[in-house]
């Protein structure tokens, strides 16, 4: 009976040396989710967002900090693996930061033509530069760029979405300040014709850019 014991409990050492010896360390197990972390990364679908990089980044950062604190601990071969990962998360990484650049210049040029194309239609093709100066506005064709200026804004006033009226505020306040300039060179008549033009302009611009926003609100209300 003493001899079962003996062997039972002999048995039961072993089977617990042999749990412990394949158990994984805490450093092997911060190597692991270091690994299985870049891993997950490569096979996620990519979104070019420095916000999105950042997420990503601080998660492989958490568990990197974590890895180097054990890492000394490590056998050759996990450390070889680490090392691995390293540098494909670095490959990663480096792939995100080209994309990400290339999304923001595309959206920089986008918006830079958008811009270019509202004011060529405001005022005419190449007369308003991104200095928005006015320099072609004289006294004489004052009074004809304001009645293109308000006409166009009145026919297509159902069209304009927020950014546009954003846009056409700043537009319309650089075409003030010139007219301020030459104000006192103005024929006769022409500051009259004017100041009635602006008073249709504030008109519009009164009932449609609150509208537009409320109807972007409402729709983005009914999106959530």
């Amino acid at each position: 009976m003493k001899k079962i014991k003996l062997v039972m409990t002999v048995a039961f050492v072993i089977m617990g040396f042999i749990a412990c010896k394949n158990s994984p360390t805490i450093a092997e197990q911060d190597a692991m989710n270091l690994n299985n972390y870049v891993d997950s990364v490569e096979t996620l679908t990519p979104v070019y967002t420095a916000v999105y990089l950042s997420e990503l980044d601080n998660g492989y950062q958490l568990r990197l900090n974590k890895t180097n604190d054990t890492k000394a601990t490590l056998e050759a071969s996990d450390k070889t693996k680490v090392e691995e990962s390293e540098a494909q998360y670095a490959v990663l990484k480096n792939t995100y930061e080209i994309k990400i650049k290339e999304a923001e210049k595309t959206a920089v040029v986008t918006t830079s033509d958008y811009r270019q194309s509202l004011r060529n239609n405001l005022f005419g093709e190449g007369m308003i530069g991104t200095d928005m100066s006015f320099g072609f506005a004289n006294a004489n064709n004052l009074l004809s760029i304001y009645r293109k200026f308000v006409n166009t804004v009145a026919d297509n006033r159902n069209s304009y979405s927020r950014e546009d009226w954003d846009e056409i505020k700043v537009l319309y306040e650089a075409l003030d300040t010139r007219k301020n300039t030459v104000e006192k060179q103005l024929p006769d008549g022409d500051n009259t014709k004017i100041a009635g033009l602006k008073i249709k302009f504030s008109a519009i611009k009164a009932t449609h850019r609150g509208g537009t926003k409320g109807e972007e609100n409402k729709a983005a209300k009914e999106k959530a």
